[in-house]
């Protein structure tokens, strides 16, 4: 498994909204413009309004990848969802998914830590990796 390590756009003094993803791809063939296509969503995270941060996992060889990412609200999360970039990746792998699921939560307290792979395993309830 690879992991692309948290990276912080700002410090939040609110709460914040997280979100966890699994996105498993149905055919092996498609992994690597998918892990391309998810580097170049990584890098529109964190150029898009609200977000606060986030991290990449990917296991290339089961076909799944996971995202955790913070953002001010979740009015963030569906303006980012909607943006041109990310509706270009979705159409193009929509119909090559086997499954997608995904899990939010709020952090009702403000904090400067980041969310761990931990905790996003624990509210999410499959494994996404070891903790780091």
């Amino acid at each position: 498994m690879m992991t692309i390590p948290w990276t912080s756009t700002k410090s939040p003094d609110a709460a914040t909204v997280v979100q966890v993803s699994r996105l498993e791809l149905s055919r092996r063939r498609d992994v690597p413009g998918f892990l391309i296509a998810a580097m170049r969503i990584r890098r529109a995270t964190l150029r898009a309004p609200g977000a606060v941060g986030v991290s990449l996992r990917a296991a290339p060889f089961s076909r799944t990848f996971w995202t955790l990412s913070s953002w001010v609200g979740r009015d963030d999360i569906s303006a980012f969802v909607t943006s041109d970039a990310h509706i270009a990746v979705m159409n193009t792998y929509r119909g090559r998914m086997a499954t997608s699921h995904f899990h939010t939560w709020t952090e009702t307290e403000p904090t400067q830590r980041r969310p761990t792979w931990g905790e996003a395993h624990d509210r999410f309830g499959t494994t996404v990796g070891a903790d780091n």
